[in-house]
C-alpha cells in the first residue's frame, strides 16, 4: 500500500494490514508531520433500475350506424375528404416555402448546435467555452464524475486535532471514467485559501454507474479554517502538499 506524506509528499509503501478501518497515525521521516491513514477503500457498483414500461391505450370501438343515417353519413364523410385534400395540399406548399429558409438556419446554427449538444468536447478542445455555457445557465461536467455525500469531523487524536472528510465519486456518464487525484482546500470565514492538500484516488476507472468512497485526514489544520472545498486537481497540484 502506497502511503504519501499529505505535507511533503514523500511515499511510503506499508502493508495494508499495518492500518486499521478507523485510521492508524503516520509520522513521516523527512518532515516530522503526522497524519491519520486508513485502509483503501471498496468499490461500489449501483445496480441500474428497470424501467416499467408505459401502459398500451386502447381506444373504444365507435358504435355502427343506423341505416336512417348512412345518406347524411356519407355526404358528411365526402365533405371531410375533400377538406382534408385541401388542408394536405395547403401544408405541402406551406413546407416547400419554408424548406429554403430551414435549410439555411441549418447550415448557420450548425457549428452552435453541435457545441451545445457535446458540452464536455466542446470545453475539452476550447477551454474558454465553459464561460459561454455558464452563462447559459448550463453546468458542464467534463470529468463525468461527481463529488457526493461528503461528511467533515473534528476529533482530538492523543491531545492533537484532526479534520476527517469523507464521501462518495459517482460515474454519472455512460463510459469508463479515470478517477483523478481529488483536491482539498481549507478556507476560513473570509473564504480565503489556508491549507490544502492532494490525494490519490489509486483506483481503477469506474464504469458507469459506479461508485467509490474516499477518506482523508489531516492533522494540526490551521486554526482559522473553518470551510473545506472539494474539487478535482489540476495537473500542477499532483504531489504538491504545502504545509499549514
Amino acid at each position: 500500500m502506497i502511503v504519501a506524506c499529505p505535507a511533503c509528499a514523500t511515499r511510503y509503501d506499508f502493508p495494508a494490514s499495518r492500518f486499521s478501518a478507523s485510521g492508524t497515525m503516520v509520522r513521516c521521516a523527512e518532515c516530522g508531520h503526522n497524519w491519520i491513514e486508513s485502509r483503501p477503500v471498496e468499490v461500489i457498483e449501483i445496480a441500474a433500475k428497470p424501467i416499467p414500461a408505459a401502459a398500451s391505450h386502447v381506444p373504444a370501438p365507435i358504435g355502427e350506424p343506423r341505416p336512417d343515417e348512412d345518406r347524411e353519413i356519407r355526404r358528411l364523410t365526402e365533405a371531410a375528404r375533400l377538406a382534408q385534400e385541401e388542408f394536405v395540399q395547403a401544408q405541402r406548399r406551406r413546407r416547400r416555402q419554408l424548406a429554403g429558409w430551414g435549410a439555411f438556419a441549418a447550415v448557420a446554427l450548425t457549428p452552435f448546435i453541435a457545441a451545445f449538444a457535446m458540452p464536455e468536447r466542446t470545453v475539452r478542445l476550447f477551454p474558454a467555452s465553459i464561460q459561454v455555457f455558464d452563462r447559459a445557465g448550463m453546468k458542464v461536467n467534463i470529468y463525468g464524475l461527481e463529488v457526493r455525500r461528503v461528511e467533515q469531523q473534528h476529533v482530538v487524536v492523543g491531545g492533537t486535532r484532526v479534520i476527517s472528510i469523507k464521501g462518495e465519486i459517482v460515474n454519472v456518464s455512460d463510459e469508463d471514467r479515470k478517477v483523478p487525484s481529488l483536491r482539498f482546500v481549507l478556507k476560513d470565514k473570509e473564504a480565503a485559501d489556508v491549507y490544502a492538500w492532494t490525494l490519490d484516488s489509486g483506483i481503477r476507472p469506474l464504469r458507469p454507474g459506479e461508485m467509490t468512497t474516499f477518506t482523508t485526514r489531516v492533522a494540526s489544520p490551521p486554526e482559522t479554517a473553518e470551510n473545506v472545498q472539494i474539487r478535482f486537481a489540476h495537473a500542477d497540484e499532483i504531489g504538491v502538499n504545502p504545509g499549514p
